[in-house]
């Protein structure tokens, strides 16, 4: 395994692989850096800005895949991820 995914791991990398594979779990940042070289595509995560309606770009992975229509992702806080459907694309 990467040692780029060890980085953002808070816990022994076992322990953490064990709670994965409950269905129940819930992924984060780990699971995103994964994501994108399993599936060989770029993704983008967003939060919404907070001074303004728009979004700001907060997390890239996969980049060396391109980054031309990426997975595009929305960060709501307390590590809950939704994906993101820009209106008209």
């Amino acid at each position: 395994m990467s040692t780029n995914v060890i980085r953002f791991l808070e816990e022994d990398l076992d322990i953490h692989v064990s709670q994965m594979r409950d269905p129940n779990a819930w992924g984060g940042e780990p699971e995103l850096f994964m994501a994108s070289h399993v599936l060989q595509m770029p993704i983008t995560v967003f939060i919404h800005d907070g001074d303004s309606t728009g979004l700001i770009t907060i997390a890239e992975y996969g980049q060396e895949y391109g980054k031309e229509n990426p997975i595009k992702v929305l960060y709501r806080g307390s590590s809950h991820y939704d994906v993101l459907q820009i209106p008209g694309k």
